[in-house]
């Protein structure tokens, strides 16, 4: 049975004695990067949401962690001599780890061993695709620069990894027998070496690293998919299928003003992922329903225009800005009201406002140089003038054995 008697913080970089016989590898430093602006907001803009879009300026570390003689609880929370440990940047909250410290604790779970290295591919959401595109996928570019041969190591994946997320990690060079299925709540997965990579967000920012990993990664889902053409230049996402969390109610009326307007309205869940690669790889302007679609803008390239339609509550936070100062895009909104911490939400779009959305979309996209859709091989971070690596991060991109170890107290 595993016991957990405390929780302690784990942080990227380290705090001294955040775990013991642990090694962090660091691939990128926390910078101080202010939001992209976006290039409108129309609708009643609460104070709480500008402070987000804003105030939120502080880009995260990203590295990996090397834990020794370890365990591994749901959702791939590390715990080691009876501390569970939480950090921001694997989503993993202390009152989400407390809470989860507490069931173990009242259940007699078997242990099973797996040799290491192990790296945990799971997290909070994982059933999600949008987690998939921002936290998980870019996590193999991590490992990659932190010197793991993504050939030869293996991984931990939860027993309902979805189709979508297999399917995305069979495109990037992972193989099934690479995958080690964790029956997470039925049993408890010890190693000899956890290998445990930050994401690269915090909240709404992303690390400095963000825009080569998603470059890198996505290039290798485009090649292995055979995607050679792009899609059309103008899309307007559909939540129509989604779950009901969050419901345009006035969705007819917004689509056929985009269809009108000359977009094309898709909903992208009902494609396969190649498809789905090569309808963003031309986007030059994407409009949709806030959430999971509207961030399969990272295969879309550099300067395209995302404009989000959602409620003015703070859920489901601003990624989307933060995706876009990464990237090089520009997010704007149109929002529609909705109260202040609503999570399950109803709201409508002000048809004028929605429609004053998209000339000016099309006055900005007027503006713009010709886009060079992104084509299978092509790296857009570098033919967009993404920031440059860290030199830390780029000696480990450039064929060392691995990012900056850093020694912890046993």
């Amino acid at each position: 049975m595993t016991h957990i008697g405390e929780i302690r913080f784990i942080g990227a970089p380290p705090r001294s004695g955040t775990a013991q016989a642990a090694a962090y590898r660091a691939v990128a430093g926390a910078a101080c990067v202010p939001m992209r602006p976006p290039p409108f907001v129309l609708g009643p803009a609460p104070a709480a949401l500008l402070w987000d879009m804003f105030a939120d300026i502080e880009a995260p570390a990203a590295g990996v962690y090397d834990i020794e003689d370890v365990t591994v609880a749901p959702t791939g929370i590390p715990i080691r001599n009876g501390i569970a440990f939480y950090g921001e940047q694997f989503m993993q909250p202390e009152c989400h780890v407390a809470h989860l410290a507490a069931r173990l604790n009242r259940e007699d779970l078997p242990i099973r061993h797996v040799p290491g290295p192990l790296a945990v591919m799971c997290g909070p959401a994982h059933e999600t695709w949008g987690h998939w595109l921002t936290d998980l996928m870019p996590c193999l570019w991590l490992l990659r620069a932190a010197g793991y041969d993504l050939a030869t190591l293996r991984f931990l994946v939860p027993w309902d990894l979805r189709d979508f997320g297999a399917a995305l990690l069979a495109l990037c060079g992972i193989r099934a027998e690479q995958c080690v299925v964790y029956q997470y709540w039925q049993e408890i997965i010890r190693t000899d070496l956890l290998v445990l990579p930050t994401f690269m967000r915090a909240g709404n920012r992303f690390a400095t690293c963000f825009a080569e990993a998603t470059a890198w990664w996505t290039a290798r889902a485009r090649a292995a998919a055979g995607v050679t053409a792009a899609g059309p230049s103008r899309l307007l996402l559909s939540r129509g299928n989604a779950p009901k969390q969050r419901t345009l109610e006035n969705r007819a009326t917004i689509e056929a003003a985009a269809a009108d307007a000359g977009y094309m309205v898709v909903r992208p869940e009902e494609k396969t992922i190649a498809e789905q690669i090569a309808l963003f790889a031309g986007a030059r302007i994407i409009v949709g329903e806030y959430g999971s679609a509207l961030h399969n803008s990272v295969f879309a390239p550099p300067g395209t225009l995302v404009c989000g339609l959602r409620g003015t509550s703070r859920h489901p936070s601003l990624v989307q800005t933060g995706i876009a100062t990464a990237l090089g895009q520009d997010a704007a909104y149109v929002l529609g009201d909705t109260e202040g911490q609503d999570i399950v939400q109803r709201f409508s779009i002000e048809p004028r406002a929605f429609a004053r959305a998209l000339r000016i979309l099309d006055a900005l996209d007027q503006q713009r140089p010709p886009a060079i859709p992104i084509r299978a091989g092509i790296n857009p971070a570098k033919k967009a003038g993404a920031p440059p690596l860290d030199p830390v991060m780029r000696a480990a991109h450039d064929g060392g054995r691995g990012g900056k170890a850093t020694r912890l107290p046993r």
